[in-house]
């Protein structure tokens, strides 16, 4: 019961607990797919040796109906193909599955659990162990309330501060660990031991002979083929008998999901946020001109520094540890107004800039030594060139800045495990077929992928989900991403940022939005926001120096020269401690954060 009132927001249409033997699953719905209660949760096979409880969307069930045709489905729920399949398949059906998932399914035939997490981690899957046994979870909160100590790890201090405790199987509760992307665990019903196997390795999706196909195609049948390998996974995405928006900035990567979501549901409603006092960085403007390009009816959350406070400790506490940066909240509020509206599903553009070289910063020695200088003028004109002029100066100043390795941009405080040498040998090898520094930019963007996927998809389930929606990535899509990797290099990095990206949105966009530079349009200053009316005591006095047993004159030092991500982390910190380790309510935090109100 705990555990089913801790997820509650995740689901609140409908819910189940069941107990079979010493195994009990727990699910709250939120009902997209089959609305009826033939998609109830936990789901139980005809047979009885095998039991479903399911988070996510599998949006080729209808495909995987087709290989069960000697099925009688009761329903026309995913969770009921997933069922089936599992009996049929087992763990080999993963490889098979596209979309989004956490899966726990108990095998009773086979004395086991299996608990399995999609391939780069859109939905979250927890794992504690236990004097009596194993627990798992959607999010770290219901395994606290299950009776799982709080207790921070050893090194908390230093990832907090790194920001390194996004990714990986580790998180900031000592016991608590993530089932991690592309692995699937299973649980022995006998002793409770645990074994897991790596499903997916994203290296794998890289083939020499796909890529010596693609790179004799020219540039406009490339564009072609990437166009449609991207229209079919965002129709595919659309899957659902709720209804569904998008989450849209006015960027390249989310502006061409709409445009491509407006195709199957031109009542679409797009979801965005301004933020006027930000000048050239307010995306409302361009979310403004996309939402008039395609007809479409376009909800503005206008951000203020006194909305973003309201959201702040809300934001904090169901993200599950201190967030990343500000955009977490306004993620949080555009989900709320969505949920206001109906709309249960988002879809979202997280993925782009990760597969198309998008993060500059990232591989800035690498693109520069592999893009011709030609191409680099263009790269760094891009603006001026082909889409709106008046950005050019700052945008190109940023790049060029970039070129030179100057230590600005969005990342520059958050490291991540992912890049360390096996990611970066296993990209190597699969990228053997390359040599030099196309060989090098290649592995660079492939062993990165998880870098900011790592924190940005967790923050679009958790931020989402706390006002009940549920979010979508079409970019992550199997087809999309290895076809993405295996793109000749010119075309997906250049001649511009994102190259052949760029290439499609053109076919559908006007092209200010198709060339329209990167801008960073959520990044506010929240540290200094939450500074002009918060109890500075809440910080400089409260649970964080404890909890995370800070070496004496270490904390003041820290505080004392934080600024930007690293401020709104500690902040954010202090939350979590207080929400995790003093178990505050919170309206209790917001009580003592902000005495006079936010």
């Amino acid at each position: 019961m705990a555990m089913r009132d801790a997820l509650a927001h995740r689901g609140p249409d409908d819910s189940g607990i069941e107990i079979v033997g010493n195994v009990g699953l727990v699910h709250t719905r939120l009902s997209i797919v089959d609305l009826s209660d033939a998609g109830h949760q936990p789901m139980r096979h005809p047979g009885g040796e095998w039991l479903l409880s399911y988070n996510g969307e599998i949006y080729n069930h209808a495909t995987l109906r087709r290989g069960l045709d000697d099925v009688e489905f009761v329903g026309n729920s995913d969770t009921e193909t997933l069922l089936w399949a599992l009996e049929r398949w087992g763990p080999e059906v993963l490889p098979r599955l596209n979309g989004q998932f956490a899966i726990a399914a108990l095998d009773l035939a086979r004395d086991r659990l299996l608990l399995a997490r999609d391939r780069l981690g859109i939905k979250p899957l927890y794992l504690a162990r236990a004097e009596d046994g194993v627990w798992f979870a959607s999010e770290p909160a219901a395994l606290v309330a299950a009776g799982i100590p709080a207790e921070p790890i050893e090194n908390a201090w230093p990832a907090v501060v790194k920001g390194s405790y996004f990714e990986g199987e580790g998180t900031l509760l000592d016991g608590i660990t993530r089932v991690v992307p592309g692995f699937w665990t299973s649980v022995s019903l006998a002793d409770a031991e645990l074994t897991s196997w790596r499903w997916h390795v994203p290296a794998a999706d890289v083939d020499a002979g796909r890529a010596a196909r693609l790179k004799r195609l020219s540039r406009s049948q490339l564009t072609t083929e990437l166009e449609d390998t991207l229209r079919s996974a965002i129709h595919g995405s659309l899957l659902g008998d709720a209804v569904v928006g998008t989450m849209c900035s006015g960027g390249l990567d989310s502006s061409l999901i709409t445009a491509m979501a407006v195709e199957v549901k031109p009542d679409l409603v797009a979801f965005g946020a301004s933020y006027a006092a930000g000048g050239e960085f307010d995306e409302g403007p361009a979310t403004r001109r996309v939402a008039d390009k395609l007809g479409i009816d376009l909800e503005m959350i206008d951000v203020t520094s006194a909305d973003w406070r309201q959201g702040f400790v809300a934001a904090t506490v169901h993200f599950g540890s201190p967030i990343a940066n500000a955009s977490a909240v306004t993620v949080a509020q555009i989900a709320y107004r969505a949920h206001a509206r109906g709309v249960k599903v988002l879809l979202t553009g997280e993925g782009a800039d990760e597969l198309f070289g998008g993060y500059g910063i990232l591989h800035s020695e690498a693109l520069i030594a592999f893009l011709p200088w030609r191409q680099r003028i263009v790269y760094q004109a891009e603006p001026l060139l082909l889409g709106d002029p008046m950005p050019f100066l700052k945008a190109l100043g940023r790049r060029v800045g970039v070129g030179r390795g100057g230590k600005g941009g969005a990342w520059a405080t958050v490291t991540s495990p992912d890049t360390g040498p096996d990611a970066r040998a296993e990209a190597m090898t699969a990228y053997a077929h390359d040599h030099g520094e196309r060989r090098r930019l290649e592995a660079n963007i492939l062993s990165r992928l998880h870098y900011t996927l790592s924190w940005l998809l967790n923050r679009m389930d958790k931020n989402v989900m706390e006002a009940s929606v549920e979010a979508r990535v079409p970019y992550l899509e199997p087809d999309v991403v290895k076809l993405a990797l295996n793109l000749p290099l010119e075309a997906r990095v250049g001649p511009w940022s994102k190259g052949i990206l760029r290439d499609v949105a053109r076919r559908v966009l006007p092209w200010s939005i198709a060339h329209r530079p990167k801008i960073y349009g959520l990044m506010y200053d929240a540290g200094g926001w939450i500074e002009q009316t918060a109890n500075l005591k809440f910080l400089s006095d409260g649970l964080l120096k404890e909890s995370l047993s800070i070496p004496a004159g270490e904390f003041e030092r820290v505080l004392s020269t934080a600024e930007g991500p690293l401020k709104l982390r500690l902040w954010s910190a202090e939350v979590w401690c207080r929400s995790v380790f003093a178990g505050h309510s919170i309206q209790q935090i917001e009580r003592d954060l902000w005495p006079n109100g936010p």
